[in-house]
């Protein structure tokens, strides 16, 4: 998935091309206009931080596609409403795909698959992978494995900590929850975390 991928929503379609972006109904407010250019801006700058987040809250390899675009299907609708408070959109973005996420995680549960969500076939390669790319995968595995240890609320507070790099009360923000339950979060977090990779062999 790159940054140049075609839309979810065709932001430049006419009034029958998507429910998204057709007129009202007599007599329902109209809503404001998106400005296409702001959230193609938005969507080019944030699809990556979307997709390694889907990945990291638990959603499997075969359906990160479909739910990233998922994300950006809400955050189109919800455009108008967004406000910048001066610390960018993606705390606004992380809110909408955690939802997803757990979205993700619920319906796999009531609908199983194979135990890896067919994510060592979508890995396969035509090319032998090289030694470096193999240790990259494999530590990526087995944090992911770990990360499946956690409570979806403490995996949130984790990957936004150690691997967004987000400050406390960014993540604070993020999550619509005081700064205290981010530090006992990510206290508890971090120990099941360290814990899970000492069991799979992994330096913490």
């Amino acid at each position: 998935m790159t940054a140049s991928a075609t839309l979810p929503v065709d932001i430049d379609a006419g009034p029958n091309a998507d429910p998204v972006t057709s007129p009202p109904a007599s007599g329902v407010a109209p809503r404001a206009e998106i400005d296409p250019k702001a959230f193609r801006a938005m969507y080019d700058a944030h699809i990556s931080f979307v997709w390694r987040n889907l990945r990291r809250l638990g959603v499997a390899d075969a359906d990160v596609e479909d739910r990233a675009q998922e994300v950006f299907v809400v955050a189109h609708r919800r455009f108008d409403g967004y406000v910048d408070l001066g610390h960018g959109p993606r705390a606004w973005l992380f809110q909408i795909t955690l939802r997803v996420a757990a979205e993700a995680r619920r319906h796999r549960r009531r609908h199983p698959v194979d135990p890896d969500g067919g994510a060592a076939q979508e890995r396969q390669s035509l090319e032998a992978p090289q030694p470096a790319e193999l240790t990259r995968k494999r530590r990526l595995e087995q944090l992911d494995r770990a990360l499946d240890t956690l409570d979806l609320g403490r995996r949130a507070v984790v990957v936004l900590h150690e691997i967004e790099q987000m400050t406390a009360p960014e993540i604070a923000r993020a999550l619509d929850i005081p700064v205290n339950t981010v530090y006992s979060r990510l206290r508890v977090g971090r120990a099941e975390l360290e814990r899970a990779l000492r069991s799979a062999g992994e330096p913490a």
